[in-house]
């Protein structure tokens, strides 16, 4: 027997809706955090999967867009977070930030968005050093409590995005390697389609028995999982546009590897009390 394509998602709430719609037949999903989804897909680990936005360009030629899908927020994202001691719109260019490690998209966006201030390249903290913020994503975000004393500011990158451009943010695309079979890109955008046609439902089965993993109650990942639009209409594409086009007029290296800051413990506080960051 042949082995399974691999199609990458994320370890996160996000795409656990896709686990619940099954991988096509001959195929099997594969969690990798956003970072390591476009590796895999160039080192031939994965035939095809969800990859951040920020990592288009470098992927180049080696894939392609499986139609209209991906993740996107037209508004709060609840789970792209930046936890700071200040305001956002007090970080200067003295202030030093703490990265996520398995961002590409939202490593990308927080730079944007300091930009827009006027802070070009802010300090990025070695391990184990002081910081003034810090760049959290996926269900490690859901589960950071909103408001903890070290960190008293949470803003949420997205709807900052949507406010600053008017235009929703577009974190992650569906690809597939340009030197897969044609069969198997008619098989996946098939598979896609069905997934949107009952997508209502897989949510719902998300919600109902994976909220834990992400520390929330159902109802709070009913509210976190609607918030996602994963097929994308003509807003969403212009906000990916206009994200990658801000991209392009900077020249930024990748400070992700920059930093392993640890992240300060999250308190023990019941499920859900931290679903809606202010």
């Amino acid at each position: 027997m042949s082995a399974a394509i691999r199609l990458v998602i994320t370890p996160y709430l996000n795409t656990r809706a896709f686990v619940h719609h099954g991988a096509p037949a001959g195929c099997a999903l594969l969690a990798l955090p956003p970072r390591e989804a476009g590796p895999a897909l160039l080192a031939g680990r994965a035939q095809a999967g969800i990859v951040p936005v920020g990592a288009l360009v470098e992927l180049g030629r080696q894939v392609e867009l499986l139609g209209d899908y991906g993740i996107a927020c037209a508004g709060p994202s609840l789970s792209v977070l930046f936890f700071s001691r200040v305001p956002f719109d007090a970080l200067d260019g003295h202030s030093r930030i703490a990265l996520s490690p398995d961002s590409r998209s939202s490593v990308r966006l927080l730079y944007l968005l300091l930009a827009a201030r006027g802070i070009e390249v802010p300090g990025v903290a070695a391990d184990g050093g002081p910081v003034d913020g810090e760049l959290v994503i996926g269900d490690a975000a859901l589960r950071r409590a909103p408001r903890l004393a070290v960190y008293p500011h949470v803003t949420d990158l997205a709807e900052r995005w949507h406010r600053l451009q008017g235009l929703p943010m577009v974190f992650a695309r569906w690809v597939i390697r340009r030197d897969a079979t044609p069969a198997l890109r008619e098989r996946l955008l098939a598979w896609l389609a069905a997934y949107a046609r009952a997508e209502a439902t897989h949510l719902e089965r998300a919600a109902a028995t994976d909220a834990a993993r992400a520390g929330l109650t159902p109802d709070a990942a009913r509210v976190y999982l609607r918030g996602i639009r994963t097929v994308l209409d003509a807003s969403d594409l212009r906000g990916q546009q206009r994200y990658l086009d801000e991209l392009a007029r900077h020249d930024w290296p990748d400070f992700v590897h920059a930093t392993r800051h640890r992240p300060l413990p999250v308190p023990r506080s019941g499920a859900g009390t931290n679903a809606h960051p202010a």
